[in-house]
């Protein structure tokens, strides 16, 4: 069984955030699947399955601790990859099924690498968060709060925490424990720290113990916040810039359609192949 190594959100090789992908894990158990994230220490891992039809791929994907729902950059790192083996020089349209999910997703050959555009659907709003809930989670980061901007809790398939803070609250941010029963009070599975004048953001998991280099499900409620806050137009690209404070810079390509479907993409390098051997117990 053969499995591939991408960078996505890079501009170039050896930048963006690695994903391992496995085009044809058919046979593989959740729990392999979860012991094989292990043991191969990316963020995530996409597990691919073909169906009958040639352009939809069942699709699964692992972090070292869970499987997720939905995420961004092994969608569209998986997308590209399915394009670099097509070999295809026009572009081409995917359907990865997540959860019973179809994420549409339409690649190209850009220079090197290839661009992967995602349909992430219409975003999913709550109500903005009271300052003073907003100011606790400022200091759960030891960062400072631009008081400009209201907190807010959106989802395009993960909910995530939007949270306003400063050029230099974010240069000095760092995640003081773990946040889910706080997260679970406002409905969010995650925090995201957004430089809202830089377009720049930082964001880790639950426990506080790893950075994000570049993450696509979060990239669509940034696009979501800037456009509810009146700061873009339907149809304007917006870049999201992430992954400076771990040396792996990522740029994210975010887009409102006049009927407010969010699109997140960006550039991905293939740069590895590897066979997994037969395993025995």
């Amino acid at each position: 069984m053969r499995y591939w190594l991408v960078d996505v959100f890079a501009e170039r090789p050896l930048a963006g955030n690695g994903l391992t992908v496995f085009p044809d894990s058919s046979g593989l158990s959740a729990d392999l699947m979860q012991s094989l994230a292990q043991e191969l220490r990316q963020f995530e891992t996409s597990f691919l399955q073909p169906t009958a039809e040639p352009e939809l791929f069942e699709t699964r994907v692992f972090t070292m601790e869970e499987e997720l729902p939905f995420a961004g950059h092994p969608v569209l790192g998986a997308a590209a990859l399915l394009h670099h083996l097509d070999g295809s020089r026009s572009s081409k349209r995917w359907r990865l099924r997540l959860n019973a999910h179809d994420v549409p997703v339409t690649t190209r050959r850009a220079g090197d690498g290839i661009e992967a555009v995602m349909d992430q659907g219409p975003a999913v709003l709550t109500s903005e968060l009271s300052a003073g809930t907003a100011q606790w989670f400022a200091d759960a980061f030891a960062s400072e709060r631009d008081e400009r901007y209201p907190a807010q809790v959106i989802s395009t398939g993960l909910p995530y925490l939007i949270l306003p803070v400063t050029s230099k609250g974010l240069a000095r941010a760092r995640q003081r424990g773990g946040l889910e029963p706080r997260l679970s009070e406002v409905g969010a599975a995650f925090v995201y720290l957004l430089d809202v004048d830089a377009r720049e953001g930082r964001t880790w998991d639950t426990d506080g113990v790893v950075e994000d280099i570049a993450t696509g499900s979060a990239a669509g409620p940034v696009a979501s916040y800037l456009h509810n806050q009146q700061l873009t137009r339907h149809g304007e690209t917006v870049y999201i810039h992430q992954g400076r404070f771990t040396g792996r810079s990522s740029r994210m390509m975010t887009k409102i359609s006049t009927d407010g479907r969010v699109e997140v993409g960006g550039t991905v390098h293939v740069i590895a192949v590897a066979d997994l051997l037969p395993l025995r117990s």
